[in-house]
């Protein structure tokens, strides 16, 4: 039986491997993904990360998919090894309840956080991947030393140097104190750790950039880590591993130090908690095993049945077997934004973080539009600069958005969902398209962005009719209203209110912005429109209407209770109106 249970990793890391692969990302991906897709690709190594961006490197250079599968294949190799390596972690920790390894690990598979750590390849993969293993090697080596055991550990360690430097650190000296205290020859660790310090020597010899800073975000770790079942991976870990150690479980200590430690780092240095949620899958481990030794009936199958009702909840919280793959959909935005630009040479500045990493990932690896520059991020006031500089030298300037910083937004000129900016007006009306359908939420997200981009351009040249078509808005304002949208322009009476609207909830863009946008549309028009309940923004838009229409007054504690952003911009806004 013991023969059979080392093969449990094995088993493990090859069926997760076939699932992780079968549902990776298929294209570049968006921001992150996107940019260490071109890292690799140029085969760059970072300080923040050497080892993995040396992985990456080789990984993109494989013969199959675009680079961004490649590291999808990659990230989802790390994810299976890091659920062996749980699987391995809770075989030492636990030897009489190897099964109970399996339902940490489907759990942890479950965690939309960990699968998008997969499907992304983070370097926080390859750290979660050390982490398991080198306390499973720790603990193996602690109930029977062993220098093979001992080199596995450290090994392993070097995993999480070259991946989290910080957390790596940390990891080697509580690493090299436990495998002290349980009997490793002083000659065999003194060979390990200076084989650490070669590795770290080689990792950093050629790296750019700087260690992570510190940068505490509570909130970010918290958000990362518990969403849909992995709210049960931090729930059912902790209360796991704080019943193994308050029970003197052997060894325990050790992974409520490795739960700590990692958790510090999800705060401190990295919000995604790959690493953390790894360590927390061992200890659910304890919770059917502590069933299984009270219960007097076979342990092994007491143990599998008592971690069914955790992975049964851990899929009605919120399960995530394939991700929210984007697909081409980066590839589009790259080419809606830039490809009906006149040629060049000339520059493009991109205001959204996503749509820069697109270009990027268009231009640097799919040869994109070499004919143009992709300006670095910076604020709207560096960025305009570059803008005009190139414009006075009779280069084109394309843009994801009509104006930024001190520039006029009515010297654009439309292209597709992108714009040229100009040092002179052009006189030309371009029929807007309608919203675009970009797959996985960040591309939903993001097409609403554009549209209301789009659509603001077009009220801001007085065509509300084709303000309301870039918005996707024919399905709310019929023929009729559209003919009133085309003759219609704010007045003192009826302002556009679009600018003065805060942000008076934490809600991400979606059709509801778009909708917002149809508010003030209507509201200029004078189009009668329906009350709505909700979003806040919409209801602040109505009783802003109200108020102009002196139903209400800026004093009135409806428009207090959204909070005082809402009374601020009220105030602006009747200190302001025409």
């Amino acid at each position: 039986m013991e023969r059979l249970h080392r093969w449990y990793p094995t088993v493990v890391f090859a069926a997760s491997l076939v699932l992780l692969v079968v549902s990776a990302s298929g294209g570049p991906g968006w921001d992150r993904a996107a940019d260490r897709a071109v890292l690799a690709g140029y085969l760059a190594r970072t300080a923040s990360s050497p080892l993995y961006d040396a992985l990456a490197g080789a990984a993109a250079h494989l013969p199959f998919g675009e680079v961004g599968f490649r590291l999808s294949v990659l990230g989802a190799v790390l994810g299976a090894l890091t659920l062996a390596g749980v699987m391995a972690a809770v075989r030492a920790l636990l030897p009489n309840d190897p099964l109970a390894g399996l339902i940490a690990a489907v759990i942890l598979v479950l965690a939309p956080p960990f699968r998008e750590a997969t499907a992304t390849s983070a370097p926080a993969m390859l750290a979660a991947c050390g982490v398991v293993w080198s306390m499973a090697a720790g603990i193996t080596h602690a109930r029977t030393p062993s220098v093979r055991a001992a080199a596995l550990a450290l090994a392993a360690v070097g995993l999480v140097i070259g991946s989290a430097p910080w957390l790596g650190a940390t990891c080697a000296v509580l690493l090299a104190s436990w495998l002290a205290r349980t009997g490793a020859a002083r000659t065999h660790l003194a060979v390990g750790v200076g084989s650490l310090g070669i590795l770290v020597v080689v990792l950093w010899i050629g790296a750019s950039g700087q260690l992570p800073a510190v940068d505490f975000d509570l909130t970010a770790m918290v958000a990362g880590s518990g969403r849909g079942a992995g709210a049960i991976v931090v729930g059912a870990g902790l209360l796991g591993a704080a019943f193994a150690i308050a029970t003197g479980l052997p060894h325990a200590g050790w992974l409520g130090l490795a739960i700590l430690v990692t958790g510090v780092h999800a705060v401190a240095f990295d919000p995604v908690p790959a690493p953390l949620l790894a360590a927390l899958a061992i200890g659910i481990a304890v919770i059917p095993s502590a069933i299984a030794r009270a219960v007097p009936l076979p342990r092994t199958w007491v143990g599998l049945a008592a971690g069914l009702p955790l992975v049964a909840v851990a899929v009605l919280t919120g399960s995530s077997v394939r991700v929210d793959d984007p697909g081409d959909a980066p590839g589009r935005v790259a080419t809606d934004v830039i490809d009906e630009l006149p040629p060049g040479p000339g520059v493009i500045v991109a205001t959204h973080s996503t749509v820069w990493s697109a270009i990027h990932y268009a231009q640097a690896l799919a040869g994109a539009r070499p004919d143009l520059r992709l300006v670095p991020p910076a604020l709207p006031t560096v960025s305009d600069v570059v803008a005009a500089d190139a414009l006075r030298a009779k280069q084109i300037v394309g843009a994801d958005t009509p104006a930024f910083g001190r520039l006029d937004p009515t010297r654009s000129v439309p292209r597709r969902r992108g714009f040229e900016l100009r040092a002179e007006p052009l006189a030309i009306a371009i029929a807007p398209p309608p919203p675009a359908a970009y797959a996985s939420a960040i591309g939903e997200e993001l097409a609403v962005q554009l549209a209301v981009s789009r659509a603001r351009f077009e009220a801001g040249m007085g065509r509300l009719d084709a303000a309301a078509r870039a918005a996707g808005l024919t399905a709310r304002f019929r023929a009729a209203d559209l003919a009133v949208l085309a003759t219609s322009l704010p007045t003192p009476e009826r302002p556009a209110l679009w600018a003065y609207i805060p942000r008076v909830d934490d809600r991400r863009p979606g059709p509801w912005l778009l909708e917002l946008f149809g508010d003030d549309l209507a509201w200029v028009a004078g189009i009668p429109q329906p009350v709505v309940d909700g979003p806040p923004a919409r209801r602040l838009h109505a009783l802003w209407r109200e108020l102009l229409q002196g139903k209400r007054t800026p004093d009135d504690p409806e428009i207090a209770a959204f909070g005082p952003a809402a009374v601020a911009a009220t105030a602006e806004l009747m200190t302001r109106r025409p």
